[in-house]
């Protein structure tokens, strides 16, 4: 992006600033307070972030839409991954602000649920100069109890294909003027194709009376989309930190996956410039790591693009993770055996020697089946000796064995077994669910090392 165009921006933004606060327009709040600097430096950015044209969407249909606003009223939107965790765009970062989840029309103050913001969590290799690494974690207060979906996180760095239909969605500015803003006051959605990086990459063009181009601005930590129409209905980088998704089948967006979050571009509407959007599979082990290890309430989900959606993918890299420890039989290693983040369950002492996952949030999913991935190594243990995965639903305290492995039939001592797999079921209406690896030995030294595990679910 060309300094003389961002100086256009910023001269241009800060006109309207001042007329937004003198006729209202963001309402909200006492304009007669001045902006604090992050605030205003979020409306900088947010000024060339909106929805031009789209249809407004039904209510309810894309119920992990979150809106961000402060005193001021909507300044970005955001994404619900967990019921306190909100994915948002780092430049839409700072400052004191709430989340408005399930509210459709923004200016219906009964409906929905508002819930301040606890900490920030930007993407430690955010550049604000060039805006690789656009990705913001924002937890919130306390976890939602509204009924709405959680969006999946889209962690293969193969979708989207270029080509492919892809939504976008806001309560951004629906005029492409830059004399005047009017925000909306429901959720509008707006299809755009996804082009591939190299050929956004060659966008070049007059915008506002600037020569601008995208060469050498798209890096593989982005994904560009644009409006078949040629600006016509145009994203126009949507809304502010807003998601970039593929629909599924579910009604209520719970099989939706966010591709991309709004990000930045040149012009408004321009059909010479493609939005552009940073790519959630390039940091979705970051985005994984932080919320599961933070959030309260819930686990995060993708889509892997083979009918199994990604529930949970632990790599205990960085300690227990996703997962907890079951007693003082159990043990992390940093390295062990040629791995890094590895968790020892020993001997045989049940409850005391396992590893349990956080609640796996099933009400709105509703999966039927369920998957686990995992690598594990064995020492010492002896014939017959085995290891076992359980399972519990909806809270409860009761585990259901679902398989057990013995030494010397499924597994020989001194080796890595991966790529290990198992499907199960669980009981219809099961809103929840833990699942735990234990140890069945009958000697200290009988050990299981355990180096990542995954679980997947399907509604097939």
């Amino acid at each position: 992006m060309s300094n003389m165009r961002r100086l256009a921006f910023t001269i241009l933004a800060l006109v309207q600033l001042f007329a937004i606060a003198s006729s209202q327009v963001r309402g909200g709040g006492d304009n007669n307070v001045a902006l604090e600097k992050d605030e205003e430096e979020r409306y900088l950015m947010s000024e060339h972030t909106r929805i031009i044209g789209g249809n407004q969407a039904s209510a309810g249909s894309y119920s992990y839409a979150v809106s961000l606003q402060d005193s001021f009223g909507h300044f970005c939107g955001g994404s619900l991954i967990a019921r306190d965790v909100v994915l948002t765009a780092a430049h839409c970062s700072g400052g004191s602000y709430s989340a408005i989840i399930n509210r459709h029309d923004l200016t219906s103050k009964s409906t929905g649920d508002s819930i301040p913001m606890k900490k920030e969590v930007v993407h430690p290799n955010y550049n604000d100069r060039t805006t690789r690494n656009d990705f913001n974690l924002v937890f919130l207060e306390r976890a939602t109890d509204e009924n709405v979906a959680l969006v999946k996180v889209n962690s293969n760095d193969s979708l989207p294909s270029p080509g492919g239909s892809v939504v976008v969605m806001g309560w951004g500015d629906t005029t492409a003027a830059d004399d005047k803003m009017w925000l909306s006051d429901t959720l509008r959605a707006v299809e755009v194709k996804v082009i591939s990086n190299s050929e956004c990459e060659k966008s070049e063009g007059e915008v506002n009376g600037f020569t601008d181009t995208y060469a050498d601005q798209i890096f593989d930590s982005m994904l560009c989309a644009s409006d078949p129409n040629q600006g016509e209905c145009y994203a126009c980088q949507g809304d502010s930190g807003g998601p970039l998704i593929q629909r599924g089948d579910s009604s209520n967006g719970s099989q939706d996956t966010i591709v991309g979050i709004v990000s930045w571009g040149i012009g408004c509407a321009s059909p010479i410039f493609p939005g552009v959007y940073s790519r959630t599979s390039s940091a979705y082990s970051w985005i994984k790591q932080g919320s599961g290890n933070t959030s309260s309430k819930g686990n995060i989900s993708s889509n892997n693009g083979n009918g199994w959606t990604k529930i949970v993918s632990e790599d205990f890299e960085s300690g227990y993770g996703s997962f907890n420890d079951g007693g003082s039989d159990v043990a992390y290693y940093k390295n062990v055996k040629g791995r890094t983040g590895v968790i020892r369950i020993q001997d045989g002492n049940g409850r005391r020697s396992s590893v349990f996952s956080n609640k796996l949030d099933n009400s709105q999913t509703n999966f039927s089946q369920f998957r686990v991935n995992f690598s594990f190594f064995a020492n010492s243990m002896e014939t017959n000796d085995k290891f076992c995965l359980d399972y519990s639903v909806n809270g409860g305290t009761v585990w259901r064995k679902q398989k057990c492995w013995k030494s010397g039939t499924n597994f020989e001592n001194l080796q890595w077994y991966d790529d290990m797999s198992i499907s199960f079921t669980p009981p219809s209406g099961s809103d929840s669910l833990v699942i735990r690896f234990r140890c069945n030995g009958d000697s200290a030294q009988d050990d299981i090392l355990i180096d990542s595990i995954e679980i997947e679910g399907t509604a097939l």
